[in-house]
């Protein structure tokens, strides 16, 4: 991966349910002022804003470390265009299927308290999707436009390890969150959990295979973080 240079800023692209709600407060302690949370305003209907890097000779802003936002593609907030000038990212993932599940039971549970919104107008979400599986066989492809738009099968780890500073992985938080703050020379901090999505249904095991077949770019990524993410 990628060696960090602090003399840039640095991109934390937040997968859905991989962790991003905990680690906040952790970027925040870490790049103090410096640190950048964008987000689009479902509940309004209101855009992402961006964040200046440079100004107008190319030079970077001194004030801007760190941007951590949801980047989605379908919203025209996609990686990398979104900030072409910045060349270093980090994430935490998780198993893809793991993801997709755990977002469905995060906006049933939103939907049923009449709180889960899309683009500025409220949702029935368990009307469009009554059960786990049909969900998970019908609205995947989300998760992909959280994802940097030129990544494929051919050459995948080389085109991570050319815009990661370190992918971490949600399966091992606390090894993860160590490697992650020696890469960036930051001092050790303890991770809360929130936002955690509550189960109420059977997850078939049979469903994750199936997702497997279907999505193999999503799996492969998840297989490149698992082998890496051990390394400092």
């Amino acid at each position: 991966m990628l060696e960090y240079d602090p003399r840039q800023p640095l991109i934390f692209t937040h997968i859905p349910k991989c962790a991003g709600t905990s680690i906040v407060r952790v970027l925040r302690h870490w790049f103090r002022g410096h640190y950048y949370h964008t987000f689009t305003d479902d509940r309004h209907g209101l855009p992402m804003s961006r964040v200046p890097t440079q100004d107008a000779r190319g030079a970077w802003d001194p004030n801007v470390h760190c941007i951590h936002a949801h980047f989605d593609h379908r919203r025209g907030y996609g990686l990398p265009y979104f900030y072409p000038e910045v060349q270093q990212y980090v994430t935490i993932f998780r198993d893809p299927f793991d993801i997709v599940v755990s977002m469905y039971f995060f906006a049933k549970g939103k939907s049923l308290a009449g709180k889960f919104f899309h683009e500025g107008r409220a949702v029935d979400f368990c009307r469009l999707y009554p059960r786990l599986e049909a969900y998970v066989h019908d609205h995947p492809v989300w998760l992909y436009d959280h994802l940097p738009q030129d990544l494929t099968l051919f050459r995948l780890r080389e085109t991570l390890e050319r815009r990661f500073v370190y992918i971490g992985i949600f399966e091992d938080m606390a090894t993860s969150l160590d490697r992650l703050r020696r890469k960036l020379g930051k001092p050790p901090v303890d991770m809360p959990q929130r936002n955690v999505s509550k189960y109420d249904e059977e997850v078939p095991e049979s469903l994750r295979q199936w997702f497997y077949h279907n999505h193999p770019l999503l799996h492969e990524v998840y297989q490149v973080a698992l082998e890496t993410y051990r390394q400092s």
